[in-house]
């Protein structure tokens, strides 16, 4: 049966189910993301870390990080094949070495492979050799994010806001990553790649375009979280075409 034809007694996730655990209640961009670059047969199961939205603090943080184990369990209910974590600032506030005692927290309630944004993320710079990178995200944010993928040996040799323009996350133009990703390459020649994080704000449809025009690999958290999460339920990465070269690298 070719990938694209559904029997009427198919499931919609055949293939594989990815639970995300987002970290806010309300819903645009990650289901939209995910749908665009999913190859058929791949299914997504939201649910909430139950963080509130906007501006979030330290302690919010690690309240929902604390309570994990909750949300773990109704993605575990619906079945899925493999579980990761929407939102770069809950492990990156909790210092290099917490995601392994995450993970080991995890493994006693479930053999379902798990991954996190930034982990995803730091997989997929390593997978496409990038170590001198331009970071793109907002300013509060640089220095911990920056200081934290350092450990895996990438470098953040340049780093930029990315704009806002005053209106939601999930409501910005791709002309928005699109600009400050080129603008952070022509003046940081010497990058060897661009990472934009936060999955909130859209970023993916236009990972093609900056990497035809900046001319170095980029890697979004979405984007790297579809990947991971493909790797991780055995599903081929190369079906997802016009998403970057990250899902040509054959890991």
């Amino acid at each position: 049966m070719p990938l694209t034809t559904y029997s009427p007694g198919a499931a919609y996730g055949w293939r594989a189910r990815i639970g995300m655990l987002q970290p806010t209640q309300a819903s645009d961009t990650n289901p939209f993301e995910f749908y665009l670059m999913a190859p058929a047969g791949v299914q997504l199961v939201l649910t909430s870390l139950g963080l509130p939205e906007g501006n979030h603090t330290h302690e919010e943080y690690e309240a929902a990080i604390e309570g994990i184990e909750t949300p773990i369990r109704r993605l575990l209910g619906r079945g899925v094949d493999v579980i990761v974590q929407a939102g770069v600032p809950p492990i990156v506030n909790k210092g290099w070495g917490f995601l392994d005692e995450m993970r080991a927290r995890i493994s006693h309630i479930t053999e379902v492979p798990f991954a996190s944004d930034v982990g995803c993320c730091i997989a997929a710079m390593q997978a496409l050799g990038m170590t001198r990178i331009g970071l793109l995200t907002n300013q509060q944010y640089q220095n911990s994010f920056g200081a934290y993928v350092a450990n895996a040996g990438i470098r953040t040799a340049a780093a930029a806001e990315l704009p806002t323009e005053g209106r939601e996350p999930g409501t910005l133009p791709l002309s928005v990553p699109y600009r400050a990703a080129v603008d952070l390459r022509r003046k940081n020649p010497d990058i060897d790649g661009i990472w934009i994080p936060i999955a909130a704000r859209p970023s993916v449809a236009a990972i093609a375009a900056i990497e035809r025009d900046a001319g170095v690999p980029v890697v979004t958290s979405a984007q790297a979280m579809m990947w991971e999460g493909l790797r991780l339920a055995g599903v081929t990465t190369g079906e997802v075409v016009g998403f970057g070269k990250l899902f040509e690298t054959g890991c």
